[in-house]
């Protein structure tokens, strides 16, 4: 192997890198793009033929990258969640419009997200409150969700987790008791439509960055 080949060799490799990262981070956009390249490619490489086993090995590896990208962004981060702890007797109380972080970090919502988010307030000394719409579940492809299992998932009390019911908007339940308890908001939500209820609320903002929470308010 000369020069030529180990620089092609690590050229390969860094593409390959880089576009499971493009998977991992803008999955559709990713998909939409390489279908587009691979139209422009078939003006000269035809589908059919002798051309078609490299193209039928093509979107099967594409596919591959793709879910294992999915399941690999969605696995929760590694730690025990098994026995949720309460929350330290000092610790500031907190609301966490929860539907809303689950798209802090791309355009598919992901429940390591909020996970993440979870995770960093309660290092801060805060003990949050989440609050989900029950469309959560299918936002997430999975509707045996409830919340317990949500509760589980965030190694949160089930008592800190409310799955608001069918055909509601959390948005109500979370400024209703916001305001009642005079708690923040984490959410990048504006609540337009109940401008009246936000009034004198702290909202918390937020993204992910580099896998870790980045707070605009708190």
């Amino acid at each position: 192997m000369d020069q030529f080949d180990v620089i092609r060799l690590g050229t390969v490799v860094l593409a390959f890198v880089g576009y499971f990262a493009c998977l991992a981070r803008f999955g559709l956009i990713t998909l939409v793009l390489t279908a587009l390249f691979g139209v422009y490619l078939s003006r000269f490489y035809p589908l059919t033929g002798i051309y078609q086993p490299y193209w039928i090995g093509a979107v099967l590896f594409v596919l591959i990258l793709a879910l294992g990208a999915r399941l690999g962004k969605s696995r929760p981060p590694a730690q025990d969640r098994t026995a949720p702890q309460d929350p330290q007797p000092d610790s500031q109380e907190i609301v966490i419009d929860g539907t809303n972080v689950l798209y802090w970090d791309g355009e598919q919502a992901e429940l390591s997200t909020l996970c993440i988010v979870v995770d960093d307030l309660r290092r801060r000394g805060y003990a949050p409150f989440v609050f989900l719409d029950a469309s959560s579940r299918h936002h997430l492809n999975d509707t045996s969700l409830t919340e317990k299992s949500f509760a589980k998932a965030l190694g949160l009390p089930q008592a800190r987790v409310r799955v608001c019911p069918a055909k509601t908007e959390a948005d109500a339940f979370i400024l209703k008791f916001a305001r009642e308890q005079t708690l923040p908001v984490v959410s990048n939500d504006r609540f337009g439509d109940r401008h009246q209820q936000t009034r004198g609320l702290k909202l918390v903002k937020g993204i992910i960055a580099r896998g870790k929470p980045i707070f605009d308010g708190l």
